[in-house]
């Protein structure tokens, strides 16, 4: 599990123009941890531009200008659902996530790809994020697992939301000067839900950014 700090990954307010038709799944818990972000594993190259879907049916694909180190695996368990819009919306999440974890690793709160796939208060939250790591001057390593998504749109096709679960029993702290893996025991705290919620640019290219995250720790339903 990975290292605890002392700033809380509390929810930040999600925007009121984005009103879904449907809320997926949320979670119930402690929102006073830090979690961290993922690499699919064995997944195809998509386009570094903030994300385009990826063809129906299709595996989900990760912005190759994240790629992590090889001592750092994250995995989402969830095939792309055969719905263009929600697979657009899944991809999304899973690049932002994936951006905050690879500013982790570059030790940067001004990582490109934070501001590629996060705007407002979703941006606000990985920038903080990624500055706990930075001001311990730590890292991370080990393999996390994120699954269980669900996925809401809204009826103007225009924004959504994204709730899924993670394990993170297995991905640790890592000092950056020394290497030490700050090593910890699984436990409730291992079981963490997410809830993002992101919006359609006005763009020619069909472009979608976070817009808030709620993190919360203790997450029971996310337990198998």
């Amino acid at each position: 599990m990975r290292a605890r700090t002392a700033v809380t990954a509390a929810a930040l307010a999600a925007s009121a123009a984005l009103t879904l038709t449907a809320c997926g799944g949320g979670g119930s818990g402690d929102g006073d941890k830090i979690s961290a972000p993922p690499t699919v594993t064995g997944a195809a190259a998509p386009s570094a531009s903030p994300t385009t879907a990826a063809p129906t049916g299709a595996a989900l694909r990760i912005d190759p200008s994240l790629a992590l180190p090889a001592d750092l695996t994250l995995t989402f368990d969830w095939p792309l659902p055969p719905d263009h819009t929600k697979a657009v919306a899944l991809t999304a999440a899973a690049n932002f996530i994936q951006a905050m974890n690879h500013a982790v690793v570059k030790q940067t709160t001004e990582d490109p790809g934070l501001t590629t796939y996060a705007a407002g208060d979703a941006l606000a939250f990985g920038r903080s994020y990624v500055q706990q790591y930075v001001s311990h001057s730590w890292t991370l390593t080990g393999a996390d697992r994120f699954y269980g998504p669900k996925v809401e749109i809204s009826s103007d096709k225009a924004s959504g939301q994204v709730t899924f679960c993670e394990n993170q029993s297995k991905v640790y702290g890592k000092e950056v000067k020394t290497g030490k893996v700050l090593t910890t025991q699984e436990s409730d705290n291992s079981y963490v839900s997410y809830e993002i919620v992101l919006a359609k640019l006005p763009t020619q290219t069909e472009v979608w950014q976070a817009q808030s995250i709620t993190v919360k720790e203790k997450a029971s339903q996310c337990k198998q």
